[in-house]
Order: structure tokens, then C-alpha cells, then sequence
């Protein structure tokens, strides 16, 4: 069985792994990048830590699975009834089964000027970039900066709690005085962290402001600046302006919608994540409309249940039903502190921060042996040479 698989993230990189040496199975792996990136510990890098714990070669990942070619192409089109998909050079590759995992970009929701005068934490690539505008910030003669940040989700309550700790870090090393940074957090929201329970939200709405962090809530953005960001409550001037509030499912599945039809931004798929009246195609991770779509681990969950689903298939077994599985969250929000949500209790402070860690280190051994996956989880302690 030919099994195409277009994405290098979670989603896709586990269910190659899954397949990974199961006769009857030959399968192409398909990603723009050569290699994975880690999202969660991408705040991490763009406030000093070193980004080799974000990135892992595929080349590292995919030699343990002898059945599995990686390709670095872009897929831009599929041919449905012909059972193939072409990419942008013209390549085509021809499938049995097609497993679409291709992750999400940036949405800026049509705010004007948003995409070129703010930053962002997508890619490792932009996050370093970050890293060297806030080095340089916090290391000009400026004597006040200040950085608006985008979104009260996750990504931007991360971020925002860990700024004024890069400016001391900055300071230290080049041994100058330490900047007078506000940080003002912004959100259309009623509360940060709006998709977790209040419990957890009002915690860590009084967490951020220990640290400093200044919170804008139920404030609309209307457009963006040189220099300031333009509320429905007035101009906010910025040093700096962080976009952290937004993404959508790449074009390739609207620019198809006689394959793929979009359910609140994502692709609908039935209870084996197929995509309707094809069911030799599948759809997992951010991409699927599935409770809990957006973390790591309902895409690793995903990929796992695809897998043994397609190994029954082969073996002319009963397929399964897909139950989505209720993740924990942890979101880290400044040094040495975090906020976890199980489906029972919220719990906070130094313990979920090691929580929140050591689930870093299980998401490390999903792609490596044990020893490496080590090894990448203890360079997110080192400071990268900013």
C-alpha cells in the first residue's frame, strides 16, 4: 500500500514512525522543511534559549523507519480520481492513500498592515529574528520600550511572561543597565487564555501582572502603524509589535473546495478523519475539525489512531471508530512557573512548570530514542548566543 503523507509535523512525522517497518507499507513523506519544529518551546527561543531544542533534522527522525522516503517539496495540487498530488516543481506522486497533516500559517484576519509591520512566532526562522530585534532593543540607548503583544492565547501569554526576564539576560551579558520594558498584552477576548476554564484564566491574568505585564482586554485592533497599533480605545505606541493572535489551515485545502469542505477554518472529516466521498484521503492535526484540533497532542493522538486504523485495513480487520482524546494543557508563563489544566483540576506554580517540562521531554521521544530525545530536551536549558 502506497501511503503519501504531506506534512512534516506532528501529525504527519508520527504517523510515518507508526508505519514505520510494517510490511505492506511503502510510504513518501512530504514537507517543505527539512526539519521539525517544536511550536511549543518556540517562545523560548525568541527570549534567549537556544532554538536546537525546536528543530530536529528529518534526517535524524525517519533512518529508524526503513520504508519511509522523505521528499522536501511543496505540494500545491491534488488530482482526486487519478489518485496523485503535484507539487510546485511539477513533481507527481502517486498514492493509495493520501494523509494530509500540513499545519497551519498566520491570520491576520484582514487587519491592514499587520503582516508587515509586526512580528511573529510561526517558524524557528521568524523567532530568531525576534530574538535579534529584542536583543537590540534591550541593548540600544533607549532608556522605555515598549512591545505590544497580539493575543491572549497560549503563544502570546507565553511570550509576553517571559520579556522583561530576556531583558535582564541581555543586560547582564553586555553588562548594561537594565531596561524600563512594558509589555502590554492584548486581546478582543473578556480574559486571557479564553479557551481554558476561568480558574486557570484568573490565575493567569495575576500571574502576568506580577510580572509586570500590562493586559488589555475586550479591545479590538483596527489596523497597524510605523510604531503603534490602532484600538478601538485609542493608538497604542509600540517598539515593537508582537502577532500572536491567529492561524488558519494553509490555502491548499479552500484552493480544493470540490474535495475539502471548511468547517470553522479547518476540514471536515468523519469518524476515520476521512474526508467525505474519499475515503482513500484523510486529514489530521490542526487541519481536522476535530474536538481539540490545535495541540500537539491531539495530533499525535491522531496520527496513532490512523495508523493502527490503516495497519487493521491491511490485515482485513474491523476498522475503528475516532474518539477524540482530551489533552492537558500547560502553559508556561514566566522563569519557572506554568499553569496546567487536566479534564479535573487546575494547578499552578514551580510544579506544573516541571509538569510542563517533562511533557516536553515526552514529546522529544515520540521522534527520537530515549538517550537523544534527552539530549534535545537539555538544550532548551542552554542560553543561545544572542
Amino acid at each position: 500500500m502506497r501511503i503519501v503523507i504531506v506534512g512534516g509535523g506532528f501529525a504527519g512525522i508520527k504517523t510515518a514512525l507508526e508505519l514505520g517497518n510494517k510490511p505492506g507499507f511503502e510510504i513518501t513523506l512530504i514537507s517543505e522543511r527539512a526539519n521539525f519544529e517544536y511550536h511549543g518551546a518556540l517562545y523560548r527561543s525568541g527570549t534567549g534559549r537556544s532554538p536546537l531544542e525546536v528543530v530536529i533534522p528529518l534526517r535524524d527522525i525517519l533512518p529508524r523507519a526503513k520504508n519511509v522516503t522523505f521528499v522536501q517539496d511543496k505540494i500545491i495540487g491534488i488530482d482526486a480520481p487519478k489518485k496523485r498530488v503535484i507539487s510546485e516543481t511539477g513533481n507527481i506522486y502517486p498514492y493509495d492513500r493520501l494523509v494530509l497533516a500540513m499545519g497551519n500559517v498566520v491570520n491576520y484576519f484582514g487587519i491592514s498592515n499587520m503582516d508587515e509591520l509586526s512580528m511573529s512566532l510561526d517558524t524557528i526562522a521568524n523567532t530568531i529574528t525576534l530574538r535579534h530585534r529584542l536583543t537590540e532593543l534591550f541593548k540600544s540607548q533607549k532608556p522605555n520600550i515598549k512591545i505590544a503583544v497580539i493575543g491572549a492565547g497560549p503563544a502570546g501569554v507565553e511570550l509576553a511572561g517571559e520579556l522583561q526576564h530576556y531583558a535582564r539576560l541581555v543586560a547582564e551579558k553586555y553588562k548594561k543597565q537594565v531596561k524600563k520594558v512594558s509589555v502590554i498584552l492584548v486581546d478582543g477576548a473578556a480574559r486571557v487564555l479564553p479557551t481554558l476554564l476561568p480558574e486557570a484564566s484568573k490565575k493567569a491574568l495575576a500571574r502576568l501582572r506580577r510580572l509586570g505585564v500590562h493586559v488589555r482586554l475586550n479591545t479590538q485592533l483596527n489596523s497597524c502603524e510605523p510604531g503603534k497599533v490602532c484600538l478601538d480605545s485609542g493608538d497604542l505606541e509600540a517598539d515593537l509589535i508582537v502577532w500572536t493572535a491567529g492561524s488558519h489551515a494553509v490555502n491548499f485545502y479552500s484552493n480544493h473546495p470540490e474535495i475539502f469542505t471548511m468547517e470553522h477554518g479547518r476540514v471536515r472529516v468523519n469518524q476515520y478523519l476521512q474526508v467525505a466521498d474519499r475515503p482513500d484521503i484523510y486529514v489530521l492535526g490542526d487541519n481536522a475539525s476535530t474536538p481539540y484540533s490545535g495541540m500537539a497532542q491531539t495530533a499525535l493522538s491522531d496520527a496513532k489512531f490512523l495508523a493502527a486504523n490503516l495497519i487493521r485495513e491491511k490485515a482485513g480487520q474491523p476498522v475503528q471508530w475516532y474518539k477524540a482524546q482530551k489533552p492537558i494543557y500547560a502553559v508556561p508563563i514566566g522563569p519557572h512557573w506554568a499553569i496546567i489544566q487536566t479534564a479535573t483540576k487546575v494547578m499552578s506554580g514551580t510544579r506544573a512548570w516541571l509538569v510542563r517540562r517533562r511533557a516536553d521531554l515526552a514529546i522529544y521521544r515520540n521522534f527520537e530514542p530515549y538517550k537523544q530525545a534527552l539530549k534535545t530536551y537539555r538544550k532548551g536549558n542552554r542560553l543561545a548566543d544572542f
